[in-house]
């Protein structure tokens, strides 16, 4: 079932160097600070509730995330002058269906800084390369231990890749990161909501 949107802040701290594997022409990433400013049942309120949050020098972000049975639903993430940077809706990304590929508002080439949880809770700078594609999911799962636990073929992981995470964008980080049971490759799969435009911070 639907749950009430919560809204969060994003802001940045000083990343530990023992998580850095590499950086390139002193690119800096950063550890992820994620802030909980509470719960909202309407638009409107999710509107009235971020307007009001004060915005520091650290701050990169916001995103306002519903979620259904724990899967994000409805997620809108904002810049730090709170307009919208990107939003997600549920349904229709997998290869075949109307959102594959979905546009980013950032081309390939262009320098981001990207968002990334799943052991890292931190932002890196990256280079878009493009959308995620069924044939680098497929040449993943060829060389990913975790993928090939997770799923008995190349084709298993295909059918059952959650929509969120269909809707991706594949980018070439700057800083590579490591956390207590990988290291990032020369590319990695960024949520495209969670992809944002470069700035750099003085931490």
């Amino acid at each position: 079932m639907l749950e009430d949107t919560v809204i969060n802040e994003f802001r940045i701290k000083p990343i530990s160097p023992e998580k850095v594997v590499s950086s390139v022409d002193g690119e800096t990433a950063y550890s992820l600070e994620s802030i909980p400013h509470g719960k909202c049942d309407t638009p409107t309120k999710v509107e009235e509730m971020i307007s009001n949050i004060p915005v520091t020098e650290t701050t990169l972000g916001f995103e306002s995330d519903t979620e259904c049975d724990s899967d994000p639903y409805d997620l809108i993430t904002y810049n730090a002058d709170k307009s919208e940077n990107a939003r997600y809706e549920y349904g229709d990304h997998a290869p075949g269906e109307g959102k594959y590929q979905e546009e980013c508002r950032f081309k390939p080439g262009e320098k981001v800084l990207c968002l990334m949880y799943e052991g890292y809770d931190a932002v890196f700078p990256g280079i878009v390369v493009g959308p995620l594609t069924e044939e680098y999911l497929r040449k993943l799962y060829e060389t990913n231990e975790d993928m090939q636990i997770g799923y008995s073929s190349a084709d298993e992981a295909v059918e059952e890749w959650l929509d969120w995470n269909w809707d991706s964008v594949i980018v070439r980080p700057l800083v590579r990161l490591k956390n207590d049971w990988e290291e990032m490759g020369d590319t990695v799969m960024v949520n495209r909501v969670y992809v944002f435009p470069y700035k750099r911070f003085e931490v």
